[in-house]
């Protein structure tokens, strides 16, 4: 039992390596360049004892991170063999030659550029079928991730791990014969499954998909194959149901769930908790599942599906109303100011900010003088005032008063036609000779209005 725990652990632990990989972002190679290299060998056939293959093409690929490039294509000599002069590359670029043979893709293994001057491969191609009975899964490992509550969503990597037990290599193809019309390699997904991302192992193939899963025209050859693909499924409320469907037999499922889900085994087997690459997970698994059964499990306690809304809709109407008066009140500021037009930009600022602050001094004058008038008035009728001094001080405060309007007008003027501080720079005569008048006025009216008042008392 102790061992066959330790092989669970060290399964999910690659199957988690292989999921992460297919979710992470391709990281660049930053090893210096190598002198370049030879890479050469041969290809053979493995349903007929590695008998050499003559004339077959042969293609070179690079892959940097996760990205597959085709860099070179050559024939092999009747002896099998083939050769790439002068590769390129880093330390970190993987190269891998494939070729088609009898409909399907074969490749050889990876190799990195090194210090040797030569790096030989074994390209093993196979006689080809599209009969898939000798095809078997020896584990499938479904990686749960953690759910996404704003759509709904949870995120499912697996990896399927496919035995083929015979001797030549199965070839997903689109056409068949009448009771199978499609030969293809399927893969069952859950009900309203979405997002399907391909990744090991698909390289190339065409795909297929249906409302029950996937099919794939990739190539199976002997011995055992890895598949990863990723997918989303929905869920309500707080609970999520998750299957695997055995397309073909299958000798055990691995689920990997993260430790603050809450699982109903259901179909599963609780194995305890398992570390990999730093990252814990509750283990699951079921065994030997026919071709066609159904596995299940439920996952609850999740975050609420759905993205919530924190204002309704009178809350929304009310803010809108404080928002629209708000607006008014600062319209209407600005109209009582007059500093509209240069708000919006209808005349310059410098301009406009000069002929506020002299109109609003003279409007205060203005408004002192204006009430002096009244209140002399008002003495005056209650015989507080005589005649005489009545005439004398409403002359001099009307004086007073045509002096300070004489300003204010001719700061208006000053503002609208945008001479201020920048207009007397650009045209100092100009200034000059619109800001002349009404200053002699003014200081007419108040000398004017002192000579009136030294004969006078006060109110």
């Amino acid at each position: 039992m102790k061992r066959r725990l330790v092989a669970l652990s060290l399964a999910s632990c690659l199957a988690v390596a292989c999921a992460l990989a297919l979710f992470a972002p391709v990281v660049g190679a930053h090893a210096a360049a190598n002198d370049t290299n030879t890479i050469s060998g041969v290809a053979v056939n493995a349903s007929h004892q590695n008998a050499v293959v003559p004339n077959q093409k042969v293609t070179l690929q690079r892959t940097v991170g996760n990205s597959a490039q085709d860099i070179a294509t050559t024939v092999t000599g009747q002896d099998g063999r083939f050769s790439f002069g002068d590769v390129a590359g880093t330390s970190d670029d993987t190269f891998a030659v494939y070729t088609q043979f009898n409909g399907g893709m074969f490749p050889s293994s990876t190799v990195n550029l090194g210090t040797s001057d030569a790096t030989s491969l074994q390209l093993k191609v196979y006689d080809t079928t599209n009969d898939d009975a000798n095809l078997r899964v020896t584990v499938a490992t479904l990686l749960i991730r953690d759910p996404r509550p704003v759509n709904g969503l949870i995120g499912v990597g697996e990896i399927i791990s496919i035995e083929n037990t015979g001797t030549t290599a199965f070839v997903g193809t689109p056409t068949g014969d009448a009771s199978k019309p499609m030969r293809l390699l399927r893969f069952a997904t859950p009900p309203n499954a979405s997002d399907l991302s391909l990744g090991l192992g698909f390289s190339g193939a065409q795909l297929v998909t249906t409302d029950k899963g996937f099919g794939v025209t990739a190539t199976v050859p002997p011995g055992a194959t890895d598949f990863a693909f990723a997918i989303d499924i929905p869920y309500t409320g707080t609970t999520a149901d998750f299957s695997y469907k055995a397309v073909y037999p299958t000798a055990r499922v691995v689920t990997l769930v993260p430790p603050d889900m809450f699982v109903n085994g259901q179909d599963f087997q609780a194995q305890g908790i398992v570390d990999s690459l730093g990252t814990r997970y509750q283990l699951f698994t079921a065994a030997n599942a026919k071709a066609g059964q159904q596995v299940s499990l439920q996952l609850t306690g999740l975050p609420e599906a759905g993205e919530k809304s924190y204002l309704d809709a009178r809350a929304v109407m009310i803010l809108a109303a404080i928002l629209g008066l708000l607006a008014l009140l600062i319209l209407a500021l600005y109209l009582r100011r007059g500093n509209l037009a240069a708000t919006i930009g209808l005349i310059s600022t410098k301009a406009s900010l000069g002929a506020t602050r002299m109109e609003s001094a003279d409007s205060a004058d203005c408004d002192e003088l204006l009430r002096a008038l009244l209140a002399l008035e008002r003495a005056h009728k209650a015989g507080k005032v005589s005649d005489k001094d009545f005439q004398r001080q409403d002359r001099a405060l009307r004086l007073r008063l045509r002096a300070t309007l004489g300003h204010e007008q001719a700061a208006m003027r000053s503002g609208a036609s945008g001479v201020g501080v920048a207009s007397a720079e650009s045209d100092p005569e100009a200034a000059a000779n619109v800001m002349e008048t009404p200053d002699e006025s003014a200081a007419q009216a108040a000398q004017e209005a002192t000579t009136e008042q030294s004969g006078g008392g006060r109110l």
